[in-house]
């Protein structure tokens, strides 16, 4: 049985998230926000994915994230620091103002896409980038079910999507990755070698569907309140 199915999870929101501090590496938990985002999502998977393989990130905001899906599939799951977010070195903990501050060039370096560029201490986009795809290749070549779920960070997901669109460091980033979105890719074999279609990236509906269906509620609530 070889893999078909590909689902990459970004955690849900940690305040750092809200604040625009670089996390990294660091280990941050969920807040509030990002612990109902993790449940809806591990809703939506447990509603629409019968049986599979579930790896997680072993920082604790994906660790967070992983539990609801758990929880309500009882899937197994194991945990790889492969799929980590980037590590930026001496920037993790400061915010992007203060990295603005502190080392312009370098920022416009990153902002530019350059593949030999990384945060003293940190990874380069190259080196971050291959080390996701060599992970995930190598996590869906040994995985024995047909949907694999990967429970990571929205660096991850974009290095994917990177790779699967044939992208260059240095093209434009046209798509979002919001906190506990799904991106999927559809997996076929070359010479037994997976190679990974992109069918969705940062969908986020199962979410709006939920804050849509929540503040229908909350309004009924209002106008009961008022009677």
């Amino acid at each position: 049985m070889r893999t078909r199915r590909l689902l990459l999870v970004r955690h849900g929101e940690t305040d750092w998230n809200a604040e625009g501090r670089i996390q990294g590496m660091l280990d941050v938990p969920l807040n509030a926000l990002g612990l109902a985002q993790a449940r809806v999502a591990g809703d939506e998977l447990a509603r629409t994915v019968d049986v599979a393989s579930v790896v997680c990130s072993d920082l604790v905001r994906t660790r967070e994230t992983a539990k609801p899906l758990i929880a309500a599939t009882g899937f197994g799951i194991a945990f790889d620091a492969r799929i980590r977010e980037r590590h930026f070195g001496v920037l993790q903990g400061r915010t992007y103002a203060e990295w603005r501050t502190e080392d312009a060039a370098g920022m416009a370096r990153y902002h530019a896409g350059d593949p030999d560029y990384g945060p003293e201490g940190g990874e380069t986009a190259r080196a971050f980038l291959e080390r996701c795809v060599n992970a995930i290749t190598d996590m869906v070549t040994a995985c024995d079910e047909k949907t694999l779920i990967l429970v990571t960070h929205g660096g991850v997901v974009s290095s994917m999507y990177r790779h699967s669109q044939g992208l260059g460091f240095h093209s434009e980033r046209t798509w979002s990755v919001p906190n506990a979105s799904i991106s999927e890719w559809r997996v076929a074999y070359r010479d037994d070698a997976p190679v990974f279609y992109c069918e969705r990236i940062g969908d986020e509906r199962h979410w709006l569907r939920q804050d849509e269906r929540r503040k229908t509620n909350d309004e009924t609530v209002d106008v009961i309140g008022q009677g």
